[in-house]
């Protein structure tokens, strides 16, 4: 639960960012409307890559900052599945709801 909620602050760092692209997501399968269904693939895609983007830029930004999550046990892998899982879920979560 410690590691949780440290993970989640070093979260807070990047969520806006990652928010933004869910959102530009969301907006182009609005756009697209019944044909959406033929950019689906291209979304994944530039949303999977977009989330790695930000992930290391942050990293490389904050790397006196990792250290302190690291001195807590908390590792950057760790950090980075957990971050880029929560929020690939809420980007699938909203594409459900958005292609209904």
């Amino acid at each position: 639960m410690r590691q949780l909620k440290l993970i989640l602050r070093f979260y807070k760092e990047f969520v806006l960012a990652d928010f933004l692209v869910t959102l530009s997501c969301m907006g182009l399968m609005w756009y697209y409307g019944k044909d959406s269904d033929k950019i689906i693939g291209i979304l994944l895609w530039f949303k999977l890559i977009a989330i790695l983007s930000i992930f290391y830029l942050v990293s490389q930004s904050q790397k006196k900052q990792l250290y302190y999550y690291q001195n807590l046990g908390v590792t950057t892998l760790r950090i980075g599945i957990v971050t880029s899982t929560l929020d690939f879920s809420f980007f699938i979560l909203t594409l459900i709801i958005m292609h209904q």
